[in-house]
Formats: C-alpha cells, structure tokens, sequence
C-alpha cells in the first residue's frame, strides 16, 4: 500500500518555510563597449524578457546605450523553486562562467558589492562595538567581541549548524571595521549551497545586490557580507537578531558537509534510487558509488544545489521520522531517506 501525504503549500510559506516561486528564470547577458566583452548572471523571479539586472554597470551603459547593446539568453527556466535554492543555482553558473572567463577574454561584473566603499569616517571600534553588544543584550541576543582589528563580533551561542558541536567553520559576525554583516566560512564550507542560502537571507533583510559581496578564497575564508555603513547601535542590534532568527529559521538549509562540488554523476554509478513528489514535482533521489547523494528535478539534467535541505522537506513532507544521529552527514541521512522510502513503498 503506497502513502501519499497530503498536498503541499504552494503560494506563501508558513514561518519555517520559504516561498516558492511557481516560475524562475537564471539568465546571461553579454555586451561589448569599445573592444571589451562583458557578461552578467542573473535571477529573474517575474520572468522579465526587457530586464537585464539590478547591477549598477548594467544600469549605466543602458542609460548611455540602450537595451540594444545587451544580449540576452536564458541559461535555465526554473518552477516551483525557493529564493535560496534560486540563488544557490545562480552563483554555480556565476563560479562556472568565471572559471571559462579566463580563456575567453570577457570580462565578468559579477562583483557586485565587492568593491563598494565603506562611506562615512572610520567607526571607533572598541566603543560602538561595546554599545552594540549591551544593547544586543537588552533584546535577547548575547554577542561579544571576536576581534577588534576588524570589527568582528560574533553571537555567543549561534544557531546549529554555525555552533562548534557542528564542526566549526562557519560563523555569522560582523566585519570591516564593524561596517558589513554576514557570514564567513572556512575553505570547504563556502559550497555553492551556503554562498547562496546566506545571499538569500541577506536579501530578505532588504539589501540590494549592490550592497552585497561574496570575498575572498576557496583556499581559506569565504566571506558574504552585506554593506550597511550605519554608527547606530541600536539599529545594528536589532539587524543582527534579525540576521541570526532568519538563520535559525532556515538552518536546514545550511550544510557543513565536506564540499563535494554537487556535480553531475553517471547514471551508471547509481546503485540505490527512488521518486518522491515536492511542490507538484517529481524528484528523484539517487545513491552514487561512493554513497554519494543526489537530488534531481524531473527536466533538470543538474543535481539540485542543497541536497540535505531537500532530504529534510522529503523527511517532514512524507513523516519519514528519521532518527537526528543520520543528520550529522549528507550520504547517512540520504541512504536513511532511501532506505524509509523503499520501505514504505512510498510512490510519486
């Protein structure tokens, strides 16, 4: 006898869930100015065929130029998809397409945020960051002072899986003379998944895209910070627990597995698969050699870009009761997942 749950929330999302957006599009734009080619990656949630992106270099040469000078193509059409999953899939095509820049002479500007000036005189660090923390205090949040060289303050007790009991490496703290908040992650931390979960949420605390910028290197810490340029404590506490309750409202979608990249696999490596039905869609979820997991869309050929956070909604969606111990590692929770599914011969 199959289970079939019941149907999911397809328009809104109740507190711990996202909104999804029934249609998405990722997008590519090049155009050239004088002898130099540019290109740009973006998201699209309203499916727009005259927008060309929020990037202030965008907007400028469109002002002097026109739409004219801009080609469009759509790398990927998208349904029934989250923020943060449409995030996570543009910054895998924005890694890709840096990588073939090399070779191809273009010119990328997606840095958005990057280069922005920190406006205003310098903070004095030892003072607001003192403030900053008391008035944290008064509202429920305990903070405290990771380095003053760089304005970083971090929570005391930060949500899983940014607490040491998950195994270190991520943190969410402020930075750059206390004048930017976000994340920074440690070398393999910093997969596709986390770079576009905390764009997402960063986002959702309302800055544009020109205030936001993923730093640094994969061969040491990856930072994504968003530039607010404000002296006053009370606002950047009340920012901060804004941050850290999206966080905790969204850690399952964080992942503090070794990064693998999430790159496509052979279909014949498979060696465990079964279907299930999210947001109207089927997904299928395969076992690898190697005890590798994958989650893949029906008409999508790539694997989707968080696959525990996936794991997780199949777990709640279908009442798995998957026992926490699987949840440490993506490969365990995925063959517990497969294994519940085989079992209760759950069908799409």
């Amino acid at each position: 006898m199959s289970y079939i749950p019941h149907k999911m929330q397809k328009n809104g999302a109740t507190k711990n869930e996202e909104k999804i957006f029934n249609k998405a599009q990722i997008y590519k734009v090049e155009f050239s100015i004088g002898k130099k080619k540019y290109i740009y990656i973006g998201l699209d949630t309203k499916c727009d065929p005259s927008y060309y992106g929020s990037s202030l270099v965008i907007y400028h040469y469109q002002r002097v130029y026109g739409n004219n000078i801009f080609n469009k193509t759509i790398l990927e059409d998208l349904t029934n998809i989250t923020h943060s999953d449409l995030c996570a899939i543009e910054q895998s095509y924005i890694r890709e397409f840096k990588k073939d820049l090399k070779y191809s002479g273009r010119l990328s500007i997606n840095y958005t945020g990057k280069n922005r000036r920190d406006s205003g005189p310098s903070l004095d660090i030892p003072i607001l960051g003192k403030a900053i923390i008391e008035e944290a205090k008064k509202i429920g949040l305990e903070l405290r002072m990771a380095s003053l060289k760089m304005g970083c303050i971090k929570p005391i007790s930060p949500p899983p899986p940014f607490d040491k009991s998950s195994g270190g490496g991520m943190h969410i703290e402020t930075n750059y003379g206390l004048k930017r908040i976000g994340f920074s992650f440690l070398r393999d931390r910093g997969s596709v998944p986390n770079i576009g979960v905390s764009t997402s949420i960063l986002k959702e605390l309302e800055f544009d895209d020109d205030s936001i910028a993923t730093i640094g290197s994969s061969d040491d810490y990856q930072l994504v910070m968003a530039t607010h340029n404000s002296d006053d404590p009370v606002h950047i506490a009340n920012l901060y627990l804004r941050l850290v309750k999206l966080v905790e409202a969204k850690s399952d979608l964080f992942t503090n597995d070794s990064n693998d990249g999430n790159k496509s696999l052979p279909m014949s490596d498979i060696i465990q698969s079964e279907s299930v039905i999210l947001n109207d869609e089927k997904h299928n979820i395969n076992r690898y050699k190697g005890n590798y997991i994958r989650v893949i869309k029906d008409g999508m050929t790539q694997p989707m870009p968080n696959t525990k956070a996936i794991l997780r909604k199949v777990n709640k969606y279908y009442k798995l009761k998957i026992e926490d111990k699987y949840w440490l590692q993506t490969q365990r929770a995925g063959k517990a997942v497969l294994d519940k599914i085989k079992e209760l011969k759950i069908e799409p």
